[in-house]
């Protein structure tokens, strides 16, 4: 846009000047997010991004080549992907690289306020570049899991069953609600804290993965908790000492499973409650120009 003349409609004011009029919160969302997007597209971040997401591609590629007679079979690989690749490392990953700079890069840099001239309510510029990172998070993983899926079906269609098909549509909704829920917390974290980057990290690949993996009821406290349970874990007999020990806790610590609807239930809560403290934290904001 060449000026808030071109976005606006205006109104006189009580003594006669002409009041410029925010625009319509949906066309702004939407306008800010198209902008938003182009601006990650251009950066080099984002090749990173798409070079770390071809991890399961490069496993699945590895086990078509190098094991393809050992009982290994495409849902068992895209449930083991699903469990100890894309939940705990890809969309963690990907939501904290695209969340966190959604806001903080700009708010950090200062170059917010150039688009605070423009008639648009904050409210507006944070959902906007918001849906930008969790539309850009949610596709770059989806990409991955197509590529991972086109070289398991190249062993042939016999692959292709109701419920290989079932599961891998389900991926498909945990890759969306968790980089959702992830990206709304990281920008809402690059909004409060001045460097966003480390309190981020600790809290994907800290925070998560700690609480995540104790077997009691505290690890619903954790996203990763809540989208594992939306997938069957793959079994597997612990042949190892850990592995062992892990397997007896488990047991000691036994308690009912948590409904599916529940996880959902809380990722979206999550989210929405990290869009509003994100909306309150912009709207209250003071940068220095």
């Amino acid at each position: 846009m060449s000026g808030s003349q071109d976005t606006t409609a205006s109104r006189p004011g009580p003594g006669g000047p002409v009041y410029p009029q925010p625009l319509p919160s949906l066309g702004a969302v939407l306008w800010i997010a198209w902008f938003s997007v182009r601006e990650m597209a251009r950066r080099r971040r984002l090749v990173s991004l798409g070079l770390i997401n071809l991890l399961p591609v490069m496993v699945v590629l590895a086990v078509r080549i190098w094991f393809p007679d050992q009982g290994i079979t495409a849902q068992l690989q895209l449930t083991s992907l699903t469990h100890d690749t894309f939940i705990p490392f890809l969309i963690p990953i990907v939501a904290l690289a695209v969340g966190v700079s959604a806001i903080g890069e700009q708010v950090e840099e200062g170059t917010i306020v150039y688009t605070w001239t423009r008639p648009i309510r904050r409210r507006a510029i944070y959902l906007g570049r918001l849906a930008a990172a969790q539309t850009v998070a949610t596709v770059l993983l989806s990409v991955s899991l197509i590529l991972c899926f086109l070289v398991m079906v190249s062993a042939g269609l016999s692959v292709i069953t109701w419920d290989f098909l079932k599961l891998y549509i389900q991926t498909f909704m945990i890759i969306a609600v968790g980089a959702f829920a992830y990206a709304a917390l990281f920008a809402a974290m690059g909004t409060f804290f001045k460097k966003p980057v480390l309190p981020a990290i600790l809290f994907a690949f800290g925070w998560e993965n700690l609480v995540a993996n104790i077997p009691a009821r505290v690890q619903e406290l954790s996203l990763q908790f809540h989208l594992r349970n939306l997938v069957e874990r793959p079994q597997a007999v612990p042949e190892d000492l850990p592995g062992l020990l892990g397997a007896i806790l488990s047991t000691a610590f036994q308690r009912e499973p948590v409904p599916p609807l529940q996880s959902v239930a809380v990722l979206v809560a999550v989210t929405a409650i990290a869009v509003v403290v994100g909306v309150w934290l912009l709207r209250n904001k003071e940068i220095e120009k």
